[in-house]
């Protein structure tokens, strides 16, 4: 991290921005979706229930609960988030780039035959749905697939 160009692109948003909001905007979004796995129902589900821990209290008192609970949990996942970043060696990084760069095209080139469905993807490149699903949003962020959505049978 000695080279300034690292430290300014990793302060950066997904659109260039570099502001305090933008970092702290991504941070949010990133809590978010490791907390309840990009689900914002399982996320709500867990916030009532911290909720439940204060009944017979104040709301002012339950609310800095509910808040002190998420950054114990922000916290913890920060200090884990270190400790993987400590092992990974240039060399782990390359590779997962590598793999990471495979798993991309790989996936766009299903999408163009015809396979669509998140387990089916999963099947074929032998990887998680939730990694699937990783790889789709970064598809989409770089605008090399569009994303749509539809009711659940």
């Amino acid at each position: 991290m000695d080279n300034p160009q690292e430290i300014s692109s990793q302060e950066k948003s997904a659109d260039g921005d570099s502001s305090p909001m933008a970092t702290g905007m991504g941070m949010a979004k990133k809590m978010m979706a490791q907390m309840g796995q990009g689900r914002p129902m399982e996320m709500m589900q867990r916030m009532m229930a911290q909720m439940k821990q204060g009944e017979g209290k104040p709301p002012m008192e339950k609310m800095m609960g509910m808040c002190m609970g998420m950054c114990g949990e922000m916290l913890l996942a920060v200090r884990n988030t270190a400790a993987l970043a400590a092992s990974a060696t240039p060399e782990l990084q390359h590779a997962f780039g590598e793999w990471l760069k495979s798993t991309e095209d790989e996936t766009v080139k299903l999408i163009a035959n015809g396979t669509t469905d998140t387990g089916a993807l999963a099947s074929a490149l032998k990887i998680s749905e939730a990694t699937v699903r990783y790889v789709l949003n970064r598809l989409a962020e770089q605008g090399k697939i569009s994303l749509s959505a539809k009711p659940a049978i």
